[in-house]
């Protein structure tokens, strides 16, 4: 079970209480691994709990008891490193009230650090010793400290005051060595954290500043009830991490031996990573604040920063080795005779997933580069993107002035709105219907094109948009003369801080979602739906990048100072919150569903404390405070007030985002709306346009038709069964007749039925499609085929008309008729599909021998751009899949077509249709969302979506 690094985070269960024997025996089962030994569990209700030495040994583990309360109540027997602990205590508090404030300002800097050092570095260094060879244990053997027979004064001296501290089940003889030198230990623990908390305390207080900080008197409210907030937070902390790991994780017992129990993450440890460490030291900022004191403020980052040293190189290796020991690699057994093929040999599966995975990473991310890294002179993308940062750097400076400052402002919004609302736009197309795919697709390339010109965009925008805020604040920065005066050096301290936490959140963030996850790849590849796991980070929030993901552009505002670039950061934030809510989450809602965890854990943990610490306060407090509240009439207002404002608050909230939310609607409905009138406008000026042709026709109308017998025309297709139509390209036959009188120029077009305004004139150019009826005097029919060139490529429906004596008077009109795309051929039949577009290509080429191909591997030769602009469309029409008429040319031959139309369509294969077939398939471990079903209209009606993905990396056979 993985734990991520988490320490002191272990949660004991006493075992149950019945038969010894028998409890010896389930004990015994227990393995020799120190991993299988903390997988151990029992029932939690009983009184007692076991424990493991490293040589098997098997025993109960005694209770222990409080610390602080032992250590304090005088009623408590005291032992002699009780009295040590407390005379150093002592003589700390007088060295306190009894020096000038100068000398224990400098003396307790001292003190305290002495302690500090003696914490991080004195008690490291012996757990990494105990650690690596079990070094305290050896040397307690090596002086026989616990040998009644080779020491006997250690011995009973040891055994008093031991003993003394504990309950009636410890037995000093008869307890393991490795117990008795965790005892040992711990009172050297007690020594040096009691002091520690000590010096600080009246190191603080030293440099306390008891006058007013600010020039007015809510300032100061302020600033001590903030400090105040952080110190009770801190006692909840420590208080809540010493339930969940209770003695044995809090004194770092499994250095020593190992306890049967689960590795638990309730509690604080579900609010933020490493609480002992992290937040369990917030009670120094708020004693900071509260002193008004930089020294303490300063002191306190340094003593946080030296226990941060301890947690990586003391606890994080100990508890990866005994937590988390490495797996060898399964080998396959040899075997004899052929290899089997069969999927549910074992191993197998496990072989073939992690081949697929490495080679899924290998072919989409090969050395991107992420922020900086992996920078490469020559590689063209990188060395443009170091130009064009370069450039946003240097030119404000080279300007200088207002004019600089203007620019450096300028920019920064410019990219902020590219990169959250221009590629917010891209990544919402892409998610919708592929956009950014489809466009690689029709210009021949295919995902990895897609994915790979994405990642270069993504991480210039990315790069751009913090360098020109930096750049922004840098133009906006000034630093006052006397800099140590008022708050110029909190903003500076707070503004590292805030970078450094937003470097550490990025970090973290990448080290869950990996390259994949960095670049938005769930967007493009649907060969890889990564299971949702709450893992590292997202452990405590849903969304790290809405809360801390903005505390660089904060820190940085914070050092500039200025309001302009506070209205910069604000607008970044938001349009952070705006890609978020309505790019991210609706795609992951599509690919998740029900997956999606409502609750963080840092959410989770705040709703339990507000919950419990009321109810964890005395009766007695609750009592007061209600004779309180009854007695005061103000005091009952105010509370009154307060609940109306947070009721009115709320109210404003819901009613805010219910705006957002219908804003939303209304935007995509007014597009909808306007689409209409739009395509109208566009009608509009097509007919015009027609309108404006037909002025040219209408001169070349014979006035003098009158004369002939219209019923003695006629044109009929021949081609043709009985209500069908024809397909897209395939040649038309009809025949036509007229009288002997008829024109020498008699010609018949072909045009959409509702192209004419006029049933006996034609006003619409025929655009070349039309034939000459005949040459030859006197004959009265004909028959003529139309095909190729002469057809309209597009789909609807048409009519013949036929004209007389080159000019536009319509003599005769055949039957409407429609004409429809071919009929798609299922992808999977590769023999049914290369058979279509060589018929296509045929038929475009107007089955002229000398140019058409004979065979899918025939090149078809003398093809321009006309030809290849009818393939493109009817391709689309086909499968959706919209190519360049250049790509179409470039393939040469139909087996390329065919090969790159069933890679397009594995490239834009719908996110919920892939979801749903790998839930088929028995891919997605049961994690399917909710949404993704079969009769999800986008993938019902699609009659080209691909029931079997085909590999990506055989694209490279195209070329």
């Amino acid at each position: 079970m993985s734990v991520d690094s988490e320490l002191r985070h272990r949660s004991t269960g006493p075992s149950t209480e019945g038969d010894e024997q028998e409890k010896n025996k389930r004990l015994s089962q227990l393995s020799s691994s120190s991993s299988s030994s903390s997988d151990y569990d029992m029932n939690k209700t009983a009184r007692f709990s076991y424990g493991k030495t490293p040589e098997g040994r098997v025993f109960r583990v005694p209770a222990t008891r409080d610390m602080v309360t032992a250590l304090l109540n005088p009623k408590e027997k005291k032992s002699f490193f009780d009295l040590v602990t407390l005379g150093t205590m002592a003589v700390e508090i007088g060295l306190f009230f009894a020096l000038p404030t100068w000398l224990k300002q400098v003396l307790f800097i001292f003190i305290f650090f002495f302690w500090r050092l003696g914490y991080n570095a004195g008690l490291g260094a012996l757990l990494k010793y105990q650690s690596d060879s079990r070094g305290l244990v050896r040397l307690a053997q090596k002086y026989k400290i616990f040998d009644q027979e080779a020491n006997p004064k250690a011995y009973r001296w040891l055994k008093t005051q031991l003993s003394m501290k504990m309950g009636d089940d410890y037995d000093f003889a008869t307890s393991p060595i490795e117990y008795n030198t965790w005892l040992l230990y711990r009172q050297l623990v007690d020594l040096i954290l009691m002091n520690d908390f000590t010096s600080y305390i009246l190191f603080t207080l030293s440099w306390f500043n008891w006058s007013p900080q600010s020039s007015f008197l809510v300032g100061d409210m302020m600033r001590w009830a903030g400090g105040l907030v952080m110190i009770l937070f801190n006692i909840w902390v420590k208080l809540d991490a010493q339930r969940v790991v209770k003695d044995f994780a809090w004194y770092w017992g499994d250095f020593f031996f190992l306890i049967e129990q689960s590795l638990t993450f309730d509690g604080v440890f579900e609010m933020a990573p490493h609480p002992m460490y992290s937040v369990g030291y917030i009670g120094y900022y708020g004693l900071s604040l509260m002193s008004a004191s930089y020294t303490v403020l300063f002191v306190s980052i340094a003593a946080h920063a030296l226990q941060f040293a301890f947690l990586v190189y003391v606890e994080t290796p100990h508890i990866d080795k005994t937590y988390n020991p490495p797996t060898l690699p399964k080998r396959q057994p040899a075997v004899d005779g052929p290899v089997t093929s069969d999927e549910d040999a074992p191993g197998i599966n496990t072989t073939l997933d992690q081949n697929a995975t490495r080679d899924f990473y290998s072919y989409y991310f090969r050395r991107d580069l992420i922020v900086f890294k992996n920078f490469d002179l020559c590689r063209s993308t990188d060395l443009a993107s170091a130009a064009l940062m370069t450039y946003s750097v240097i030119t404000p400076l080279v300007i200088g002035g207002k004019a600089g400052v203007t620019f450096a402002i300028v920019q920064a919004i410019f990219w902020r709105i590219f990169h959250s609302y221009g590629l917010g736009a891209l990544l919402r197309a892409q998610s919708k219907g592929k956009w950014f795919t489809r466009h690689f697709v029709k210009w021949g390339g295919g995902v990895e094109q897609a994915f790979a010109n994405w990642k270069s965009i993504y991480n210039l925008s990315l790069c751009m948009t913090y360098i020109t805020f930096f750049v922004a604040c840098w133009e906006m920065y000034s630093l006052p003369s006397n800099w140590t005066y008022g708050l110029t050096l909190l903003r500076h301290t707070l503004g590292l801080g805030f970078i450094s936490l937003h470097i550490w959140t990025s970090v973290s963030i990448y080290e869950v979602l990996g390259d994949h996850g960095w670049f938005y790849g769930d967007f493009f590849m649907d060969d890889h739906q990564p299971t949702l796991i709450y893992s590292g980070i997202y452990r405590y929030l849903n969304n790290p990048e809405k809360i801390v993901g903005h505390a660089a552009i904060w820190g940085m505002t914070l050092m500039a100072n200025s309001w302009a670039i506070y209205g910069l950061a604000l607008f970044s934030q938001i349009s952070t919150f705006m890609f978020l809510n309505y790019v991210e989450a609706p795609h992951m809602r599509k690919l998740y569903g029900n997956q999606i965890r409502k609750e963080a854990g840092l959410t989770k943990t705040l709703k339990s404390a507000a919950i419990a610490l009321p109810n964890a306060l005395p009766d007695k407090f609750h009592q007061e405070v209600s004779k309180l509240i009854r007695e005061t009439a103000e005091l009952q207002a105010a509370v009154n007030t307060t609940k109306n404002v947070e009721r009115i608050v709320k109210e404003m909230v819901e009613k805010v985002e219910k705006t957002a939310e219908e804003t939303a609607g209304a935007v995509g409905d007014m597009v909808e709306a306007a689409r209409p009138r739009l395509q109208e406008v566009l009608e509009e000026t097509k007919t015009m346009l027609e309108t404006s042709r037909s002025r040219l026709i209408h001169p070349l109308v014979d006035n003098n038709i009158g004369t002939y017998d219209l019923s003695r025309y006629s044109v009929k297709m021949t081609n043709q069964t009985e209500n069908e139509g024809f397909t897209l390209g395939h040649p038309i036959q009809l025949t036509w007749t007229a009288p002997e009188n008829h024109g020498e120029r008699d010609w018949i077009g072909i045009y959409k039925i509702t192209a004419n305004k006029h049933r006996h004139i034609t006003n619409i150019s025929s655009r070349g499609h039309w034939q000459w009826t005949t040459t030859e005097q006197g004959k009265t029919q004909g028959t003529l085929t139309f095909k190729g060139a002469q057809l309209p490529w597009k789909t609807g429906t048409y009519e013949f008309r036929y004209h007389h004596d080159g000019k536009h008077n319509v003599m005769a009109r055949s039957v409407a008729f429609e004409i429809a795309p071919p009929k798609a051929p299922s992808i999977q039949n590769r023999d049914a599909v290369e058979r279509c577009m060589l018929r296509l290509i045929q038929n475009v080429l107007g089955n002229d021998p000398e140019r058409m191909p004979m065979t899918p591997v025939d090149e078809y030769i003398g093809m321009g751009e006309n030809e290849a602009q009818r393939i493109a469309y009817t391709i689309k029409l086909m499968y959706g899949v919209e190519f360049a008429w250049e790509i179409v040319l470039a393939d040469k031959c139909v087996a390329r077509l065919t090969k790159r139309i069933n890679h397009a369509l594995d490239a834009l294969a719908p996110f919920s249709s892939v979801v749903e077939e790998k839930r088929v398939n028995g891919h997605t471990n049961g994690h399917v969302p909710a949404t993704s079903t079969p009769s999800s209209p986008s993938v019902s009606k699609n009659p080209c979506s691909p029931t079997l993905i085909s590999k990506v990396a055989s694209d490279s056979a195209l070329y």
